[in-house]
């Protein structure tokens, strides 16, 4: 009986500790997720995710959309459900498919989707590397103290190098705001539908919110980057255009042609139809209008009476090409224009301008190739030359002229665009300038509705030539 007493004892400890499992541990509804694990009192590990254990179970804790699966953006503060308040600071690490782009847009919403703060999260250290980089950024913000709801979100718009959708490429932590709200009940969830509306920027947003409004589409832009190639730029929203290069590039037009150009330098520009906020976001020869790369002059139309064109552009005649070779009588055409752009129109000389000629002074309309003109050599002298080309170039009503006149009685009306012979155009000479040994009196604008302006180039190593008495370059070189 002795030798028995022992196994009676560990079989009545089993059986208890068997009890207390079944009615202890199961006492209530099964765990099955982070935050009832723990609500549970279990530990948490402080990784990232978090993940909390319960017995031989793991539960992960959900941060957003997923985003953190590829391994891009590391959050160190605020973390997921934290009660944050005004100021809030963020911090964390991210990097990119080739480096750290030095900055990103942080956005900051309440319940509804409605965006309460934005900023920029920049890199705090040395960006161009491949490894995670340390970053951090600070919204001031208010939140309507009847708000129905003190939860909200916070988004970090990295770009995404893993090529997921645009509406991937951020990284939601819901949090808690730290204000008093009146007591209200929440509203029974709403389902809405799965529409999406595409954003100035490429990116798109869908309904949200108890009314399933679409939310508000970003308003801060990414700056410009360095770039060599198209891929290297953030998204297909932008071209890299070149800043700097070597060699010889190949017209389009010239099938032989053998490019040996190589681009040293450049900068992403957003491309039109895009989002942008100055115009110098903008791909070369567009306008930042209405936060959209526009490009000022767009299709074809029939005349002034033409209402066709879109919202905020007219029906405007073009200015010709900047060099008509005489004679060509084409007539001008009709574009829509942006309104208020000003468009740089021919570069000529007006009708009856006075050329001198060792014969004497000749209108520079009746000047003919083959006539000897009065030009200048390299070391100011002057000399004869021959006229080896003449242009008239056609012009809209509203050609715009510069009255030029000089302190020694010499005056010209030429476009502002017209070379000087010291490297500046006749619109950049202003009164009090000097100008070919004399001041400049008066350089107004005037209206010019002759329809062509003239120009003329002459043999010789400059091209120079005197019109009213006034030495200038030619656009014909």
């Amino acid at each position: 009986m002795k030798n028995a007493l022992p196994s009676i004892i560990v079989v009545v400890l089993a059986a208890a500790a068997g009890v207390w499992w079944f009615f202890g541990a199961h006492s209530g509804a099964p765990i099955t997720t982070f935050e009832e694990c723990t609500a549970a009192g279990n530990p948490v590990m402080e990784s990232y995710p978090r993940q909390c254990r319960a017995g031989e179970l793991t539960f992960t804790e959900s941060i957003g959309n997923g985003l953190e699966k590829i391994d891009l953006i590391r959050i160190s503060t605020p973390r997921p459900n934290q009660t944050i308040s005004s100021p809030l600071t963020i911090t964390g690490e991210a990097r990119g498919n080739w480096f750290f782009e030095a900055s990103f847009p942080v956005v900051l919403t309440d319940w509804d989707g409605k965006i309460i703060a934005q900023g920029i999260a920049q890199a705090k250290s040395e960006w161009m590397t491949t490894d995670f980089v340390p970053f951090e950024a600070t919204l001031t913000f208010t939140v309507d103290k009847n708000a129905y709801s003190n939860k909200g979100s916070l988004i970090l718009k990295k770009d995404n190098p893993s090529g997921l959708p645009q509406k991937d490429d951020a990284l939601e932590i819901p949090i808690v705001f730290g204000t008093v709200r009146d007591t209200k009940p929440l509203p029974s969830p709403v389902a809405c539908t799965m529409e999406a509306k595409l954003c100035p920027d490429g990116s798109a947003v869908g309904r949200t919110g108890p009314n399933c409004e679409f939310a508000p589409c970003p308003t801060n832009y990414p700056p410009a980057s360095g770039c060599l190639k198209d891929v290297d730029c953030p998204s297909p929203q932008y071209v890299c255009q070149e800043t700097q290069g070597y060699g010889t590039a190949c017209p389009s037009t010239d099938p032989t042609c053998v490019s040996t150009h190589t681009t040293t330098a450049g900068e992403c520009k957003v491309k039109v139809g895009y989002g942008c906020s100055t115009d110098s976001q903008c791909a070369a020869g567009n306008l930042c209008h209405n936060n959209i790369c526009t490009s000022p002059v767009g299709r074809q139309c029939t005349g002034p009476n033409d209402t066709s064109c879109s919202t905020d552009f007219e029906c405007v005649q073009e200015c010709g090409p900047p060099v008509v070779r005489y004679p060509d009588t084409t007539p001008l055409k009709y574009y829509c224009q942006l309104k208020g752009y000003m468009r740089a129109c021919p570069i000529c000389l007006a009708k009856n301008t006075l050329i001198d000629t060792p014969q004497g002074a000749v209108a520079v309309q009746d000047v003919w190739v083959g006539e000897t003109v009065w030009t200048t050599d390299k070391s100011g002298v002057r000399v004869p030359g021959v006229v080896v080309e003449v242009s008239k170039t056609p012009v809209p009503p509203t050609h715009i002229m510069v009255n030029l006149l000089l302190d020694n009685g010499h005056a010209l009306l030429a476009s502002p665009g017209h070379p000087t012979v010291d490297g500046r155009t006749v619109g950049e000479l202003v009164a009090g300038d000097v100008y070919n040994g004399a001041r400049v009196v008066r350089a107004s604008r005037v209206s010019y509705s002759d329809g062509y302006t003239y120009d003329i180039l002459p043999s010789g190593n400059t091209g120079f030539y005197f019109a009213n008495g006034i030495l200038l370059g030619s656009t014909l070189r």
